[in-house]
């Protein structure tokens, strides 16, 4: 986004535009455009804004602070509605004129606890109608009109470090016909204060010190190599009676910051065309004995450390800080007078509408087109909505048996009840199939299972068959069934015969007691010697009936 910065001055016009985007920003262009006798100055900002390569996404302007009036308020809240007529409740009896008269507009700028640090600025209707008429009929709709310390106050919050503003810090802004002296202290504006002395005052004195025209003043400040084999003694002892205003006002200034936020001056920055008089800054710094220096906005402000002229820092610093008054954060709290009827209004270009006729028609058709395949797309679905729906209930109906309308009506408009119901009523069915269905784990079918194990040509008798729990046991079916069992074989080669055969198959024992207990018979009653096997373990049931 392209934002530019303009500020009218009465002897040049200087602009300052700004790349912005997601926070970063680029100084793209600074102009200084002059305003020679005669020229309008509004008229030159907007013959120099549409000089420009393309038009601004955002422009800013400002007002001067000798047109306006700002308070500092803390106020015990932090809702803004109670904010905003807490303002209007304050500045009703500090205004010396009624407050419907006024345009005002505010800035939150910090809140602890609940406490409200709020910077307000006011101006009158009849003050700021005519400011915006003017610069329409020079082809200039500014987005945000806002006020010079403003400005100010955006440029030292970015070029000063929180920590160089313990103190408070004075802003000489020499113009041609005005100097702007703002107070900041701690990111706040603590005062603007206008007054009617300048750079032109000190072409003027030095005109009749040297009984030289002004434009010879103006080329001697600018040079002032030009008069050092005649004056030795410098430019600044030319101009001392001129630049005691200036002197007297910066001490004044320091005592109004005692006054204000009880902390003597840290420094003084001066900006403007005639801060760049040589010498100036160490002159000021020896007589208001405050450490004096000039304000590099450009230079300062660059994220690429690039270096600019001495005279376009000096010059562009009011410009600079409007523009960034747009970029980044500043861009939510801005001071801005363009608000309720004196809102910028967006006009719309002219259109030809015999050129779109045809795009127009071929869109009207496309949307007809649409709009009628939409309608039968819905008729449709609508109907194999309603089929499965049927199909739905009836389904349901069958599955649960008698089933209200009601319940059925709950199920379709809500899936996840149906689908609990469906859940509720399988586990009833599976408990009532384990109820009445066969037991897989049923001694017969143990039984089977270990007589389909024992071969053919192996003759056993069956002594001892005992599966499931001890008859004092009650029924878990959770726990594991036991088994003990007894056979006799006629010989001990069937006994391991048949050790190895069911023992995998039908009874889980513990590890390296494979082989079962064996004992042999002794032949009695003309009955032949036999062995007796006994196994004694868990139950190891077939296949499906785990």
């Amino acid at each position: 986004m392209r934002i530019v910065g303009l500020d009218i001055g009465t002897s040049a016009v200087k602009l300052v535009e700004i790349d912005s985007a997601f926070g970063r920003f680029e100084i793209h262009d600074h102009r200084e455009v002059a305003v020679f006798p005669g020229q309008d100055a509004v008229s030159v900002a907007g013959e120099a804004l549409r000089s420009l390569p393309q038009p601004p996404n955002r422009l800013v302007v400002s007002l001067k602070s000798s047109k306006l009036t700002a308070r500092n308020l803390q106020l015990p809240t932090r809702d803004r509605k109670a904010i905003q007529s807490a303002i209007a409740f304050e500045l009703e009896d500090e205004l010396p004129f009624p407050i419907e008269n006024c345009v005002i507009d505010s800035a939150i700028l910090a809140q602890v606890g609940q406490q409200s640090q709020v910077h307000v600025s006011a101006t009158l209707r009849k003050v700021l109608a005519p400011e915006l008429e003017k610069l329409r009929a020079a082809g200039i709709d500014p987005d945000v009109v806002t006020s010079d310390a403003w400005a100010l106050r955006t440029l030292i919050n970015r070029v000063v470090p929180a920590s160089g503003q313990e103190k408070p810090l004075i802003v000489a802004q020499i113009g041609e016909q005005s100097t702007l002296f703002y107070i900041h202290w701690r990111g706040f504006p603590m005062l603007g204060r206008e007054i009617a002395w300048g750079g032109r005052d000190l072409v003027e004195a030095l005109s009749r010190r040297l009984s030289v025209s002004r434009e010879q003043a103006e080329n001697i400040l600018r040079n002032p190599a030009m008069i050092e084999d005649s004056h030795p003694e410098g430019l600044i002892s030319l101009l001392g009676d001129a630049l005691e205003g200036l002197r007297r006002e910066i001490r004044h200034m320091d005592l109004v910051c005692k006054g204000l936020c009880h902390e003597p001056v840290q420094r003084v920055f001066l900006s403007g065309g005639a801060s760049g008089i040589r010498g100036l800054s160490d002159w000021l710094e020896e007589s208001v004995r405050l450490p004096v220096e000039r304000l590099r906005a450009l230079s300062s402000l660059s994220p690429s450390g690039v270096s600019y002229a001495e005279m376009a820092d000096a010059k562009m610093s009011i410009a600079a800080g409007l523009a960034m008054a747009q970029v980044g954060s500043d861009r939510s709290i801005c001071i801005n007078f363009r608000k309720g009827e004196f809102a910028r209004v967006g006009q719309g270009r002219e259109l030809d509408l015999a050129a779109l006729k045809a795009p127009l028609i071929a869109a009207a058709v496309a949307g007809s087109v649409f709009f009628v395949s939409m309608a039968v797309q819905g008729r449709i679905y609508g109907r194999q909505l309603e089929e499965k729906d049927a199909q739905l209930k009836k389904a349901m109906s069958a599955f649960f048996g008698s089933v209200s309308q009601s319940a059925l009506r709950t199920y379709l408009a809500s899936p996840q009840s149906l689908k609990n119901s469906l859940q509720k009523e399988l586990e009833k069915n599976r408990e009532l199939a384990r109820v009445y269905g066969p037991n897989p784990r049923s001694p017969l079918a143990y039984l089977k299972a270990l007589s389909d194990g024992i071969p053919r040509d192996v003759v056993v008798d069956v002594m001892r068959f005992q599966v499931g729990a001890a008859a004092e046991s009650g029924f878990d079916p959770k726990k594991d069934s036991s088994v003990t069992l007894t056979l006799l074989a006629a010989d001990a080669k069937s006994a391991d015969r048949l050790s190895s055969l069911l023992v995998p198959k039908l009874l889980e024992t513990p590890k390296g007691s494979e082989k079962p207990s064996l004992e042999e018979v002794p032949a009695s009653n003309g009955k032949p010697k036999r062995f007796r096997m006994t196994w004694t373990g868990k139950a190891n049931f077939p296949a499906g009936g785990q």
